[in-house]
């Protein structure tokens, strides 16, 4: 490949041209009450952003925001014994939800057994995800806590993260399990049935 020599005019004239680029329009720095005005760090413009930019995580910065590595949203449907997201390898690989069967008794023609059983599967699935969901939100707290006290060593950083993932876990499979006894409950009509309704298939 042949590079294009670069002459000394052109070359001149692009050194020329970077204060503008830098500074914005005009020969000089940025007019007061013009927009905010880069930041230079060594000569070199620093992109600054407008006043109005957030963080994306600038709404866990609460000062009751005491877990901050979930969402708001997240930690409100765990502890309402909500999916929360824990669902989705049995919901989107064809094993149905109770819940989401229960909103779909009609379109699936759920006889009046079916129903009841899927209930009773909703009412102990729900029950157990929230006692997990809380043993788990308690080990994230836990865990950040320790970051926030600044005195976390290695060793209790790997228990601290081992016991975040086993509640982790128990909350997941909580949720998966009551998938899987759905599933049982159902025809296999139903669960095609259920796919093509929730859009899967």
């Amino acid at each position: 490949m042949v590079v294009p020599r670069i002459g000394p005019a052109l070359l001149v004239g692009f050194v020329l041209a970077v204060p503008s680029l830098i500074w914005g329009a005009g020969s000089g720095p940025v007019a007061a009450g013009d927009a905010t005005p880069p930041a230079v760090h060594g000569g070199h413009a620093l992109a600054v952003p407008a006043p109005d930019d957030r963080s994306p995580y600038a709404d866990r910065f609460e000062e009751t925001a005491a877990i901050r590595s979930l969402t708001p949203e997240q930690i409100a449907e765990i502890g309402r014994g909500e999916g929360a997201g824990f669902a989705l390898p049995a919901e989107l690989n064809g094993v149905p939800g109770p819940r989401h069967v229960l909103d779909l008794a009609a379109e699936l023609d759920l006889t009046p057994e079916q129903v009841e059983r899927v209930q009773e599967v909703v009412d102990a699935m729900r029950a157990e995800a929230v006692s997990a969901g809380d043993r788990y939100l308690a080990a994230v707290l836990a865990l950040e806590d320790g970051f926030r006290d600044g005195a976390l060593g290695s060793d209790e950083l790997r228990s601290l993260v081992a016991e975040a993932k086993r509640r982790e876990g128990e909350l997941a499979t909580a949720h998966l399990a009551a998938h899987l006894e759905t599933a049982a409950l159902l025809t296999p009509e139903q669960i095609a049935a259920y796919g093509r309704l929730r859009g899967y298939t």
